[in-house]
């Protein structure tokens, strides 16, 4: 559905250098991992895309610390009463619930193949959204698109103090994530930290006061506020072959306003900025805070959301070695690791960039085909015997397949 777009956060400013690769070894060592789209069956005989990621040793360490954290829900959202003047209640939330609600810069690396030369090349290129703090161990909301293909990823707080963040989970369908801070790193730039009181998002009506919150056009425009009235509730739109739940306002919401707050009268977040009219003016949406709390507490304690129809993936990007490929380069035909999804399963399995695929379930798997079928055949949850060709060794992972994000 074209009629409706996410925001800007889809579409990178271009950053940093090229460079060029000489030799695919090259390449692979030094890609790190890239990304956060899980690999799907569904991709050309070339090349299939997936989310992204950098999969380093460093990070690989933080995510054992972060899976030994998970199953432990905190105590979402702040308590007690924000004190909410009557007369001019926008002062008071722009006062009390704006720095609660930070920017997130999306560092990503994304990979072309020149194919008539066959040279590939890497542009580092960076997206920017909104999230809102909800707990005081430092987890923030944000949309799923904000973070998509994360190479890097940080949080922006008021007066432009950054902190670099850790993705507990994203969940493509919903479009939701969260991100988490280290409140150590906070407190080391002097960062003002607040956490966003929730509201009950069943209770709001049309024709209540909705002020939006966030960072329209990038971070040079943080913290912006605008006012406007909840213009309906219970919008359902289908964007991209997935329906969402919305709440609808006339309050502005530009790019860059993805991940932000959508504010009643008292302070209360009542739903996270997503979509915008295309071609349109006083035509936003939210989706509602009773929406995405139960999808932030599962993506907190299981790292990722697991539905009865989801199709299970390895979470990789991966470039097809052909025969031909094979004799010129001295690698096996497979599937190339071109990126790692970040906290995908293939992640998880300590399977790298520059591995190649070559074996699934004791079956050899020289195309993308052969890969897809075979994954199809298996469910999300299920233990798999990946076969893996590395500098030209062989060795059989483990790898627990997760759901397949589209």
């Amino acid at each position: 559905m074209r009629e409706f777009y996410e925001f800007d956060e889809q579409q990178y400013e271009r950053k940093g250098r090229v460079w060029k690769y000489i030799a695919v070894a090259i390449v692979f060592a030094l890609i790190g991992a890239i990304g956060m789209y899980y690999i799907s069956p569904f991709i050309n005989e070339h090349s299939k895309n997936t989310a992204m990621s950098p999969g380093q040793e460093e990070q690989q360490k933080q995510q054992q610390a972060d899976d030994s954290n998970k199953g432990i829900v905190p105590e979402l959202g702040a308590k007690g009463d924000l004190f909410i003047t009557t007369d001019n209640p926008v002062v008071d939330i722009a006062e009390k619930v704006g720095p609660a609600v930070v920017g997130i810069t999306n560092k990503s690396i994304v990979t072309y193949r020149d194919w008539f030369f066959g040279d590939y090349y890497m542009e580092e290129q960076e997206g920017y959204g909104s999230g809102i703090i909800i707990s005081e161990e430092g987890h923030i909301v944000t949309n799923a698109h904000v973070v998509q293909g994360a190479k890097e990823i940080f949080v922006v707080f008021q007066g432009e103090k950054q902190v670099k963040a850790q993705l507990v989970g994203a969940d493509a369908n919903s479009d939701v994530a969260v991100v988490k801070v280290d409140k150590k790193d906070v407190e080391a730039v002097e960062a003002e930290f607040t956490v966003a009181k929730l509201g009950d998002s069943d209770k709001v009506r049309p024709g209540e006061l909705a002020v939006a919150i966030g960072n329209p056009l990038g971070h040079d425009l943080a913290g912006t506020i605008t006012v406007g009235v909840i213009s309906a509730i219970n919008r359902t739109l289908v964007v991209d072959e997935k329906p969402l739940k919305l709440i609808q306002t006339d309050a502005a919401i530009n790019r860059g306003n993805s991940g932000g707050a959508l504010v009643n009268a008292n302070g209360e977040v009542i739903g996270m900025n997503t979509l915008k009219g295309s071609g349109t003016e006083g035509l936003g949406f939210a989706i509602p805070t009773n929406e995405f709390l139960p999808i932030v507490e599962e993506l907190i304690e299981k790292g990722v959301v697991v539905r009865e129809d989801d199709k299970p993936g390895l979470g990789i990007r991966g470039q097809e070695i052909t025969k031909e490929d094979a004799e010129k380069l001295g690698y096996p035909q497979g599937i190339l690791v071109i990126a790692i999804a970040q906290n995908g399963a293939a992640a998880k399995a300590a399977i790298q960039p520059g591995d190649v695929i070559i074996g699934f379930n004791e079956k050899e798997t020289k195309d993308f085909q052969t890969l897809k079928d075979l994954i199809e055949k298996q469910k999300v949850g299920d233990v798999v015997k990946v076969k893996i060709w590395r500098e030209g060794k062989e060795f059989t992972l483990p790898v627990t397949l997760q759901p397949l994000q589209n």
